[in-house]
């Protein structure tokens, strides 16, 4: 069940009620449990089985650690790693890995074959399975007690505001939520709705549009020039941001209306002045995930320089692997690496990491971090390595006006450039208002500008579904 589709907007009201109506705590527990799982089965009732299967070992791995030996203590944990990892590595990478086998094994026996797996791949497996990975190290390392109530639990794994693309959340942070199961307030309703309809306008309206160009350029870059393809990439940064960040937006607007925080996953990365921030800001839930259970494991900067820059490394590298089974998110993944290790090389480090930036080191610094992540984008949207590295090699030729617009609708790139500025003046306005204090700022416009706002973003919502239709989410083939 996708967010903006009309099954979720008959769904959600219908949760929304039943979760509000039941008196007791643990029947809103179950209640939940079980229109989560509904959640999930709307896209495919067997899959349900992996959700599940997932959800009981780490429950029954997590609670055998608490009175078991170290020996068995790490023989659970290594059970619980090896059936979450098995399910990514069967149902995501097997192809991708049976064909990098293949292509070793050929050279020195010609003709052999590696068998393939025709399977679909799970509907946000990479984000649930992550998920509870990070509770069954933290059980192990004690820095939480196992759950006892397996129904709690499993609302944990499968919460369906969440599920599919995040943002992946801390055991310590929403099984209390879970087990308190409280009512929201009205100010919550409120503030989650309006989240809900800010992120359905930028993946509706803002990255549904941007998207009808950039697949076209990118479904056959051989075909369009330099300008072309510099617009498109350009495009496409501002609409994986707006779809994705869109998506962390209305899961967690929908789980506030039903009294639950979710942690916030985006902060506007492009307005980073560094490639450092600008993780700090982009999937703030997966960065701190593989800093927490890969960056620091593996050494950390608390180590020599070399040990340090292969943890960097290595922790890039698998993130861009965990985006996809491709050797075009594997460099994607890699070259943001190197940027943040160009980065480290060359700065100092500032005594005091409070201080404000002058306003030109800020300024020139967002530009180029700007550039360089739009530049890695290129490697994440491509659909190969060779289309890739055509665009790479032609990006810069022809980049005239002319060659922009041509083969393109004046009005279109006119619509996309104004949904451009309109997502920008909001950015800038949202990070005034972080750095100035300033709380609840949309509370404190009158009462007419916002009602005006609201309908007008809904209107527009409506207007443009009619036009781009219903379109899936990029972070949901994650």
């Amino acid at each position: 069940m996708q967010f903006n589709s009309i099954a979720f907007l008959v769904f959600l009201p219908l949760v929304w009620a039943g979760y509000h109506t039941l008196r007791r705590p643990y029947a809103r527990i179950c209640f939940l449990l079980a229109a989560s799982y509904l959640f999930y089965a709307w896209w495919r009732v067997d899959y349900t089985i992996l959700l599940l299967a997932s959800t009981l070992t780490d429950y029954t791995c997590s609670r055998c650690m608490a009175k078991a030996s170290r020996a068995k203590r790490i023989a659970l944990l290594l059970t619980s790693l090896t059936v979450n990892l098995s399910i990514l590595i069967v149902f995501k990478y097997w192809t991708f890995l049976a064909s990098i086998s293949a292509s070793v094994a050929t050279v020195a026996h010609p003709g052999l074959e590696f068998p393939t797996l025709d399977l679909l791949l799970p509907l946000g497996v990479s984000f649930y399975t992550f998920q509870t990975i990070s509770y069954t190290v933290d059980v192990y390392r004690g820095r939480i007690p196992a759950e006892r109530n397996l129904i709690n639990f499993a609302l944990y794994v499968s919460f369906f505001p969440q599920l599919v693309a995040g943002p992946i959340e801390r055991p310590s942070r929403l099984l209390p939520q879970i087990k308190a199961a409280r009512l929201a307030n009205a100010s919550e309703i409120v503030s989650g709705l309006r989240l809900m309809l800010w992120g359905m306008f930028k993946k509706v309206v803002v990255a549904d549009t941007l998207s009808i160009y950039v697949d076209i350029v990118y479904g056959s870059p051989q075909g369009h020039n330099g300008a072309q393809l510099m617009l498109a990439t350009v495009f496409f940064a501002v609409q994986i941001y707006c779809d994705f960040s869109g998506y962390t937006d209305i899961a967690i607007g929908c789980a506030r209306t039903l009294g639950f925080d979710l942690m916030k996953n985006f902060r506007r990365p492009y307005l980073a002045w560094s490639p450092t921030e600008f993780w700090r800001r982009w999937h703030i839930s997966l960065s701190t995930w593989f800093r927490d259970y890969v960056y620091i494991p593996l050494g950390g900067s608390k180590c020599n320089a070399s040990r340090a820059m292969f943890s960097l490394l290595a922790t890039f590298l698998i993130s861009g692997l965990w985006h996809g089974a491709n050797w075009t998110f594997i460099i994607w993944g890699g070259i943001h690496g190197i940027f943040v290790l160009i980065e480290r090389l060359i700065s100092q480090p500032k005594k005091d990491r409070n201080a404000p930036l002058p306003l030109g080191t800020r300024l020139l610094g967002m530009t180029v971090t700007l550039a360089c992540v739009t530049f890695a984008w290129i490697f994440f949207r491509a659909n190969s390595l060779s289309d890739a590295w055509y665009v790479v090699t032609h990006l810069l030729t022809d980049v005239t006006m002319q060659g922009i617009t041509c083969n393109l609708y004046r009005n279109y790139l006119v619509k996309c450039l104004l949904l451009i500025l309109v997502i920008a003046i909001y950015e800038c306005w949202e990070e005034k208002c972080e750095t100035t204090s300033t709380r609840s700022h949309w509370n404190q416009l009158p009462t007419a500008v916002r009602w005006v706002s609201y309908w007008s973003v809904t209107v527009t919502i409506l207007l443009f579904g009619q036009l781009v239709g219903i379109n899936q989410f990029i972070y949901f083939q994650f």
